[in-house]
């Protein structure tokens, strides 16, 4: 997501991560990741269970298929997955949200693998222009 801010800040919309972890967490992911977007922490998922966002079975984050995606990702993109912070199931999603706060567009994962390509978020944020 960081690689498209550019994208984003040109098509209007305000990326904000959300992360299950404290502030002082939320800090040092940041600098460790070396992005520039905001992390906003939710060290007690309510914006998970707001949103969804289901709890992973064990199939879920560590199937073949997901830790094969997993590699394929860290060998492309030069990122390994670091130190889990908070409930160590917990799936994540994407939204995007209209001015007017309803929802315009969601993904929730279905398992550790499962996230939407920046250029559909993209997308469906354009739209709202």
């Amino acid at each position: 997501m960081d690689r498209a801010s550019k994208e984003f800040e040109a098509a209007g919309a305000n990326v904000v991560l959300i992360g299950q972890l404290t502030p002082r967490h939320a800090q040092r992911f940041r600098r460790r990741q070396g992005i520039g977007l905001r992390v906003l922490a939710d060290e007690q998922r309510i914006s998970y269970r707001a949103a969804g966002a289901k709890i992973a079975t064990v199939g879920e984050l560590l199937g073949p298929g997901v830790v094969a995606k997993g590699v394929m990702t860290s060998l492309r993109t030069g990122r390994m997955q670091g130190r889990t912070i908070g409930h160590p199931a917990q799936l994540g999603g994407a939204m995007v949200i209209a001015p007017g706060g309803e929802i315009a567009w969601s993904h929730m994962s279905e398992d550790a693998s499962d996230n939407a390509p920046p250029e559909e978020i993209l997308a469906a944020a354009r739209k709202l222009r």
